[in-house]
């Protein structure tokens, strides 16, 4: 992927794209990744794909790491773009996406949520505040190896189901990563503080994406779905991490979803 810097308000946006033609899709990474994770995606799709390095992660510097100035410096540059284009988020992605969309609704004409809540509320979204904190403090303290090493064993979100190869490059992406950088992703991007969203008031078509082994964010990909009058696809055998697990299913879905959408 070719990475270009554009200057946005608050710093400095990455912005790392694939050539081809067609419409383009703007694809938003999860924690602890950047633009970089969607190249095998778009190996498998008809159109360029355009994946912004997000805030805390990658080349991207922008500050501070908050939603406001992440939606800012997002909205700058699709602003600038051509058109429109559909947008993908992973994970963390996702529910920035959701908040673009709510945001700037005329730059998103559909969505594709990948592995993504809508967020927390009250005493759930406190606690996972105070979780959040203490990862950011462990980052911080232990490094970005020595807490990959843990993150990536997790059965369902890490890379335990990748083979050989495909785990070191997965590995090799998040570690391009900052300690500092992620800690604040964490503070200021993190589902302990950033607001939740109704998928009802979305009012744009939407693909809710989510692999069968992750159960809880299988049954939440069914109820946001249910609520926008989107569509759900529940990839079986399949975890968190889909898009380094699964890029031809999840490029399949994409694509048939994309052509049935105006």
């Amino acid at each position: 992927m070719e990475i270009t810097l554009l200057p946005v308000p608050d710093g400095v946006l990455a912005v790392r794209a694939t050539t081809g033609a067609g419409a383009p899709l703007v694809c938003l990474h999860g924690f602890t990744l950047h633009g970089g994770m969607f190249t095998a995606l778009a190996t498998h799709l008809d159109r360029p794909v355009m994946a912004p390095d997000l805030p805390g992660h990658g080349r991207t510097a922008v500050a501070p790491v908050d939603l406001d100035a992440t939606l800012d410096a997002l909205a700058a540059w699709l602003d600038a773009a051509a058109a429109p284009a559909a947008v993908l988020g992973y994970s963390q992605g996702g529910r920035i996406a959701l908040h673009l969309a709510q945001r700037r609704p005329d730059l998103v004409p559909a969505l594709v949520l990948v592995s993504t809540g809508t967020g927390l509320a009250g005493p759930e979204q406190a606690e996972r505040r105070r979780r959040d904190e203490a990862l950011a403090e462990e980052i911080e303290c232990d490094g970005v190896p020595a807490f990959l090493d843990r993150w990536l064993a997790d059965p369902i979100i890490g890379t335990t189901r990748l083979d050989a190869g495909a785990a070191a490059a997965d590995r090799r992406l998040r570690e391009e990563n900052t300690a500092a950088g992620l800690a604040a992703a964490l503070r200021g991007l993190g589902q302990g503080v950033v607001p939740i969203v109704d998928p009802a008031e979305l009012q744009r078509p939407s693909l809710w994406i989510a692999g069968g082994d992750d159960e809880r964010y299988a049954a939440l990909a069914s109820r946001a779905a249910a609520a926008a009058g989107g569509r759900v696809e529940i990839i079986a055998g399949a975890g968190h991490n889909l898009i380094a697990e699964r890029p031809a299913t999840v490029a399949e879905l994409l694509t048939r979803f994309l052509g049935s959408v105006r």
